[in-house]
């Protein structure tokens, strides 16, 4: 070999080695942030020109890798970081959603302490309900009989408030109110009398009926501040069931009810209600108890009888002659009458013009009521100025009497009536 072949084949021997020498130290040079110190630190051998341009071009090569390795890792850091901060955000939201405070409040996480959502309660039972929408929502009053062949009636145990009174020979009727609470099947629905028209104004409530008496009618019939939805016009929202025959198998059920409310407009309905105790507020102890309660109001098969359940709070409904007041579900099961807090409240009978055939009685003015509740008797009075006022139960102060939240049951029981405990 010359010594022309042996430079070149010396250079290509160097060059090579050279180039595996460097390609090696810059990928040692990806851990470090400067690849020209780097690379002197490592003493690489002297090039000639030729080599230094090519190590030049190599070791620039280097570079722009190395610094694409940097902006790498630096958007990979900000990239995690990123996530880091969401999912801390992320954590935050959940704690404060679970925790029942309002994603508004989450703005000022600097220790100040978010306000709890606002509680809302029925107007009509003194229940909790779920937002200000179901405290104004539009109640409904509907008639339901009592008579022995339309027992067991359905929807009475879901009501929020049951007038009783007689309706006519010594039979009772309910009105039930139902504002919050929406069975679907509910009846028998019979005719609405005077005394449960004029009680049912003040709540503003439509009035479920089939018929009624002539006075009643004539009264919801003609003035704009009640609302008629009698079955003989609305009979979409009604049907009649088989096993029972007319009049005691027309039923209707909420499904319906509330698509014939909305339809005539029938959104809304603000009435104050009853006094109710504070939730969570323990009862008061009363000097009498009471647990049985007797109102003789008609015969036997009319009156009825509470019995006090001191594990619920409640009061089991029978009646004189024997046997529990049940309410009936749509698949045959049943479940007895308990109401929260029981009312007996004494009226006078007036006999208004065409109308003596039926029972009437006086709800304006005032008389005499005993309240039972937590198990005690209270004495009381029942007080309403006029048709548009609503029914308060006072002290002798007049102070207005707190009630027991949940089903209020009413019986206006005349004069002749007694209400007897032990």
């Amino acid at each position: 070999m010359n010594g022309k072949q042996q430079y070149y084949g010396d250079q290509k021997s160097r060059s090579k080695k050279q180039d595996e020498t460097i390609t090696k130290l810059y990928r040692e040079s990806e851990e470090n942030d400067d690849v020209e110190d780097f690379l002197k630190d490592k003493n690489v051998d002297e090039e000639t020109p030729k080599e230094k341009k090519s190590a030049k071009k190599k070791r620039e090569k280097a570079e722009r890798r190395a610094e694409s390795g940097k902006k790498a890792k630096k958007i990979i850091k900000r990239t995690f970081l990123t996530i880091i901060l969401l999912g801390l955000i992320g954590g935050g939201v959940w704690y404060f959603l679970q925790s029942g405070r309002s994603t508004t409040d989450l703005g000022d996480l600097n220790g100040e302490e978010a306000k709890a959502d606002e509680i809302y309660y029925s107007h009509l039972t003194g229940r909790e309900v779920a937002n200000k929408d179901v405290v104004n929502q539009a109640a409904t009053c509907i008639m339901i009989e009592n008579s022995q062949a339309a027992r067991p009636q359905s929807g009475l145990n879901e009501a929020g408030v049951i007038y009783e009174a007689i309706a006519e020979g010594g039979i009772t009727r309910f009105m039930a109110i139902f504002q919050e609470a929406k069975p679907n099947y509910i009846g028998p629905v019979r005719s609405v009398r005077l005394t449960f028209a004029e009680l049912a104004k003040p709540y503003q409530c439509s009035i479920a009926h089939v018929g009624g008496s002539d006075n009643a009618l004539r009264l919801i019939r003609n003035n704009s501040a009640f609302r008629d939805i009698d079955h003989f016009f609305n009979d979409k929202a009604y049907w009649r069931i088989r096993g029972r025959a007319a009049p005691h198998n027309v039923y209707t059920r909420f499904s319906m009810l509330d698509e014939l409310n909305f339809s005539k407009g029938y959104r809304n309905s603000e009435f104050n209600g009853f006094a109710r105790i504070k939730a969570d507020t323990k009862p008061e102890p009363t000097e009498k108890k009471a647990n049985k309660i007797t109102i003789d109001m008609s015969s036997a098969i009319f009156s009825p009888v509470y019995s006090y359940n001191p594990n619920t709070n409640k009061y089991l409904r029978s009646y004189v002659s024997g046997g529990p007041h049940f309410s009936a579900n749509e698949d045959g099961t049943t479940i007895q009458n308990e109401p929260d807090v029981v009312i007996a409240m004494k009226v006078n009978s007036v006999a208004r013009t065409g109308e003596t055939q039926y029972a009437d009685y006086t709800t304006t003015g005032s008389g005499d009521a005993t309240i039972f509740q937590n198990g005690g008797v209270i004495e009381a009075h029942w007080d309403r100025k006029d048709v548009d006022s609503e029914l308060k139960f006072v002290d002798a102060a007049g102070n207005e009497i707190q009630l027991n939240r949940g089903q209020t049951w009413i019986t206006l029981y005349p004069t002749n009536g007694k209400v007897t405990w032990e």
